[in-house]
């Protein structure tokens, strides 16, 4: 058999842990752990923040709201938001401050995405 391929040696691939034995002197070098830095908190950061809870203030705790649809989250951001206690307000009021504060900062880009409305209907 042809000793010569182009493949890599398996020990090379493993990076020579191939060569570790229990009870052996010489320990592998640690890897240097990898810290993710904090981002700034920058101005516009700060005005989204403070615009949420603006947003938020809006709602009464315990209000039953009758005028709201259903919309579907996904189980992840479900769980998150429900980690959170902001002001004593449920899920809906949380995602509802969001979604109005993304809105509300995003208006003008939004409208280029406003569909247009072909139906009959709709002329009178």
């Amino acid at each position: 058999m042809n000793q010569d391929t182009t493949y890599p040696k398996l020990n090379d691939l493993l990076g020579g842990l191939g060569n570790l034995v229990p009870g052996a002197e010489t320990m592998p070098p640690a890897p240097e752990p990898h810290t993710v830095p904090e981002p700034e908190p920058s101005p516009d950061n700060d005005d989204d923040w403070e615009l949420f809870r603006k947003n938020l203030a809006l709602y009464n705790f315990r209000e039953k709201k009758d005028d709201r649809m259903i919309c579907k989250l996904d189980r992840d951001l479900a769980d998150s938001l429900d980690a959170c206690d902001i002001d004593r307000k449920c899920r809906s009021d949380i995602v509802n401050a969001i979604v109005r504060t993304f809105v509300n900062r995003y208006l003008d880009r939004l409208r280029q995405f406003r569909k247009n409305n072909r139906s009959l209907l709709g002329n009178t």
